[in-house]
């Protein structure tokens, strides 16, 4: 009685520090047993954080056991809590993600008629630019040349390339604009 009753005139923070220098290394010891070093070290503490607020602290008798037991019941919690949020995501968000990757990977392939149909349009589009435009685009597009290698080879200035370059891409894009949005 009379360890409870100094216990009841020494202030909050000199309790806990106390038991927390006498029981740590065996409430970390105990707690790692079951989780990692992390979880281990913050299950230990927020066991004296609740300690510290507790209401009744001085009336409280304070036995390791009882410390284990908070420790136990923090990483139960802790356990049962990420129990929960892998059964939501399993029911809940991972169907969801699947039929979202499923619309997505059916609204991207586009059947072999499609493309060879798009293919051909673009074919077409391609052979009524002008020589100068549709060689512009062929050097610095398809072929990956630079604006000074296509110049050189054209015997054109660089200007000359990126304006016959851009008109070109416009008139492409004309026809694809219309299509895709009508």
């Amino acid at each position: 009685m009379a360890e409870n009753e100094d216990a009841s005139l020494r202030p909050r923070a000199e309790i806990v520090l106390e038991l927390f220098e006498r029981h740590h290394d065996a409430l970390y010891a105990f707690a790692r047993r079951s989780v990692d070093p992390s979880a281990a070290e913050d299950a230990v503490q927020e066991t004296f954080t609740r300690l510290l607020q507790h209401p009744r602290l001085e009336e409280l008798d304070l036995s390791i056991s009882y410390l284990f037991r908070v420790v136990q019941n923090l990483l139960r919690r802790r356990y049962a809590r990420s129990v929960r949020l892998r059964e939501n995501l399993a029911e809940r968000i991972t169907p969801l993600l699947q039929r979202q990757a499923d619309l997505d990977s059916e609204a991207s392939c586009r059947s072999g008629v499609e493309i060879v149909a798009e293919l051909q349009e673009l074919d077409e589009a391609f052979t009524m630019l002008a020589g100068d435009e549709r060689d512009a685009i062929r050097l610095v597009v398809v072929e990956g040349r630079s604006y000074a290698e296509a110049a050189r080879s054209l015997g054109v200035s660089v200007t000359t390339i990126n304006n016959w370059k851009h008109r070109g891409l416009e008139k492409l894009r004309t026809p694809y604009g219309r299509r895709e949005t009508g």
